[in-house]
Parts: C-alpha cells; structure tokens; sequence
C-alpha cells in the first residue's frame, strides 16, 4: 500500500463513522471539535494530508477512538 492509498482507506473510515452516527459534513462544522466541511471534504476524498490535530477532532466529534478512525 502506498500512501494515497492510505489517505483513501482513512477517509472512507471517517466517513462510514459519519454516516453511522447519521451526521452530514456540515454537522460536523458545529459545536466542539468542529472540522471545516472543505477539510473533511478533502479528508475523506483522501485528497488530504490529514493533521493529528484533524484527526483528534473527528474521533472526539464522532465519539470514537483515534485507532478506529486509522485502522485500515
């Protein structure tokens, strides 16, 4: 596996988190932890070197554990 690889398996991780909790990317541009929609856009697309801070955020947001979010 490749890094752009990666980038992809992560970002189709996030976003079946997503979708499991029934929030859209606009939800989680609210509240605490909030990801801009255009960053989890490109996170998910995997067009995105995601931060450690991005992916804090999203596992507090989602109510799941960083490793669930980098587990591919």
């Amino acid at each position: 596996m490749n890094f752009e690889e990666f980038l992809v398996k992560v970002g189709k991780n996030i976003q079946k988190a997503r979708k499991e909790k029934g929030l859209t990317q606009e939800n989680m541009d609210e509240g605490d932890y909030a990801v801009p929609v255009r960053t989890l856009q490109d996170i998910e697309a995997g067009r995105a070197n995601f931060t450690a801070n991005s992916i804090f955020k999203l596992s507090k947001r989602l109510k799941v554990k960083p490793r669930d979010l980098l587990d591919i």
